[in-house]
């Protein structure tokens, strides 16, 4: 009985490095960073797809052609929206010197 009361106490000090956990907030957030630009990547491109789709399918309706324009066009917006936070990011990384935010090292 004591002996499983020592094993529980000793669970206290279980090491999360170990265990794969990501403790380092700088790696954390450049994963962080890279995981949400990858989504970013993913819907533009689904967008893109969806827009030519579209636009193959439009059959020479004219409202459909403007609509899938208008995707193609907020797909392509939306993909410099992402570059030009992510090179702002670079920036003021860069300016103020934290490291966390660098994810093209």
């Amino acid at each position: 009985m004591e002996d499983s009361f020592l094993k529980v106490q000793s669970l206290g000090s279980i090491d999360t490095g170990a265990l794969g956990v990501i403790t380092d907030p700088d790696t954390l957030i450049r994963l962080m960073f890279s995981l949400v630009l990858g989504i970013a990547g993913l819907v533009f491109f689904a967008m893109l797809i969806v827009g030519g789709f579209r636009y193959l399918n439009a059959g020479g309706d004219e409202k459909a052609t403007t609509a899938a324009r208008n995707t193609l066009t907020q797909a392509f917006i939306g993909l410099v929206i992402v570059i030009a936070s992510v090179l702002i990011l670079q920036l003021v990384s860069t300016i103020f010197g934290i490291r966390g935010i660098n994810i093209v090292t």
